[in-house]
């Protein structure tokens, strides 16, 4: 998370966080973000890191310069029971999503995306309902930083042709509480982004 506002003092003590005030050199926050990622927290990877400094802006902006930026959408799909769509490709479930083509945009891509991996008719797109962003390395090792635009879809439709060659095995209608509640195998981003569905 980045913040403007010095985080409340709960966040220190929560032993699944890492909090840094930013000291306005970008080097230090690739250097920051790698040792955070080392840090143990009994015996365990931190679950979120808060960088702050009061100059948000100048913090977003000098995060971002770090990485390489590929964006991707995706949606949240809603079906006539109030279920949303989950997909479980290489040992997590997710939600149907994927990069942008060139001079795409991210309404067209998620629409593209979901239809592509799923392979469900009549999707409507519907609002913009969450922004969720992911630090990784690609093939040739540059440092990535995925932005990911979440919709909110709806769909009568039910009949699936799931994309294998993008390793998606199974898919599953499940309500966003029993999801929550499952304790299935899931990415934080997608949490927050069911959580911001509801």
């Amino acid at each position: 998370m980045l913040t403007s506002t010095l985080p409340d003092q709960s966040y220190y003590t929560d032993p699944h966080t890492v909090v840094h005030m930013y000291d306005g050199k970008c080097e230090h926050i690739e250097k920051f973000i790698k040792n955070a990622r080392k840090t143990k927290i009994k015996g365990k990877q931190p679950q979120a890191i808060i960088l702050y400094h009061e100059d948000v802006e100048q913090l977003k902006a000098d995060f971002f310069s770090v990485y390489k930026i590929v964006e991707a959408a995706g949606g949240v799909i809603f079906n006539s029971k109030n279920e949303i769509l989950f997909i479980y490709r290489r040992g997590h479930w997710d939600l149907p999503k994927g990069k942008l083509d060139p001079g795409e945009t991210p309404e067209i891509a998620a629409l593209r995306e979901v239809e592509e991996e799923t392979g469900l008719a009549n999707v409507q797109r519907h609002e913009h309902i969450h922004t969720s962003y992911h630090i990784y390395k690609d093939r040739k090792d540059t440092k990535c930083l995925k932005p990911t635009y979440w919709y909110r879809m709806s769909t009568k439709s039910t009949k699936l042709k799931l994309q294998h060659e993008e390793d998606i095995e199974t898919a599953e209608w499940l309500k966003a509480s029993n999801f929550m509640k499952s304790g299935r195998v899931t990415y934080g981003a997608i949490k927050d982004v069911v959580t911001s569905s509801e």
